[in-house]
């Protein structure tokens, strides 16, 4: 598996996520890896972003339903109304497992690709600020942050390790291998969340370092883990979250040599860089200049990247329909848009239609147009080019039905 992950990351770049955010990636890698940030033994960008996209790969793996992702782009669901036919029944995918693959897609799959890439903006903003408390000698010069799973805690059960925060700050002793100081902890979120829940969080994890940690391949036990006048609340707390501006609306349609392709407007964040503020004696927020809807948008473009990867490798085996006149890697995405569709025609209720529409229309038109397209009463409806064209001439289709316009979020985080 591991050396499958490898080869796999390995043919994409930054541009996977888009000229504008895979360039803020890349200097807000280089920028933490020059102030001595670790990524899991990784030292130059290009091979931390590929080691960030194959820990998601493996997260989404690992999980029991890594399994049946992969029947579902190869099998799918069965492509007719009614009955499964019993001919067919353990050849498809039932409805049951088929709303379950559905909603590890839109609940797990998408937050972990898109956890990670914040994961990987927040580096920057932390090294910043440890630098603006280390030049006014609150932080010692000798602290280094650990970014992500470089660092783990031991699991309740006694047995291996749990995820820790997402960022620590940690000093190792000059005197002794055996002891480390724990100076700050952050704990980077890709979507808005409210100020105490975070703030719960940070408290619990620093709670869990009082019981040891490992540190790569290192392990210190409790009485090796130190803490700032060994008081656990002069630890710094950084809650990371991204900003709220919303993804253009706009679009066009520009002709090719086969037809036409649409063109999605180009995001721009409002801010020239990540927002540090001070909250508390120990307490800090950073805003990234990147928002939740645009780190969605890269994280859904990663995961339709990996669908259409595991479409790849299932019709490289000579499974392609013989009516498919298409490369291997237009047979990986069109099976992964296909297998969509015909969920679409087996949900049992609302919710599973919704989460199935979303990402129909996302991985087809965008995540900034596919997400919003709604009807007359605000639900989401499948989006076809047709439909762009009466948006584009009067701004609704002939039903009502629209694209619907950014809103601030009102949640204070």
């Amino acid at each position: 598996m591991q050396e499958k992950v490898v080869a796999l990351v390995r043919t994409v770049g930054f541009d996977l996520i888009g000229r504008a955010l895979g360039g803020d990636v890349r200097a807000a890698i280089a920028e933490a890896l020059r102030a001595g940030a670790c990524f899991c033994g990784q030292a130059r960008p290009l091979a931390v972003f590929r080691a960030a996209l194959g820990e998601s790969i493996r997260n989404v793996s690992a999980d029991d339903r890594g399994m049946l992702l992969q029947r579902f782009l190869k099998d799918g669901p069965y492509e007719g109304q009614g009955p499964v036919p019993p001919e067919l029944e353990g050849r498809r995918l039932s409805d049951e497992e088929t709303a379950a693959a559905i909603a590890f897609i839109y609940s797990f799959m998408i937050p972990c690709f898109q956890g990670h890439l914040a994961e990987l903006l927040a580096a920057r903003a932390c090294v910043r600020l440890a630098a603006q408390l280390q030049k006014s000698r609150r932080l010692p010069a000798e602290a280094r942050w650990y970014v992500g799973d470089v660092v783990h805690v031991p699991n309740k059960a006694g047995r291996g390790v749990a995820k820790a925060a997402d960022l620590h700050l940690l000093m190792h002793d000059e005197t002794s291998d055996d002891r480390i100081t724990v100076l700050a902890v952050a704990e980077v979120k890709s979507y808005r969340r409210r100020q105490t829940e975070v703030a719960g969080q940070l408290d619990r994890h620093i709670q869990r370092l009082a019981y040891g940690l490992c540190v790569g391949e290192q392990s210190f036990s409790p009485s090796s883990v130190r803490f700032p006048r060994r008081n656990h609340r002069e630890v710094i707390r950084v809650r990371v979250v991204p900003d709220d501006w919303k993804l253009p609306r706009s679009f066009r349609f520009e002709p090719t040599k086969s037809g036409r392709a649409l063109v999605l407007d180009d995001a721009h964040p409002k801010n020239e860089a990540d927002s540090i503020e001070q909250l508390g004696r120990s307490e800090w927020r950073v805003t990234l200049r990147w928002s939740e809807e645009a780190l969605a948008s890269a994280a859904y473009e990663m995961t339709f990247w990996y669908m259409a990867k595991v479409g790849e490798a299932a019709y490289a085996s000579g499974r392609m329909p013989p009516d498919w006149d298409m490369t291997l890697g237009e047979a990986g995405r069109n099976a992964a848009k296909m297998m969509l569709y015909y969920a679409l025609l087996r949900c049992a209720n609302g919710p599973q239609e919704q989460r199935a529409i979303a990402l129909y229309n996302a991985y087809g038109f965008g995540y900034s147009l596919g997400m919003n397209f709604r009807d007359a009463k605000g639900r989401r409806e499948m989006l076809w080019p047709k439909d762009l064209d009466e948006i584009a001439e009067t701004g609704r289709t002939r039903h009502g039905s629209r694209i619907r316009r950014p809103r601030s979020s009102p949640l204070r985080v």
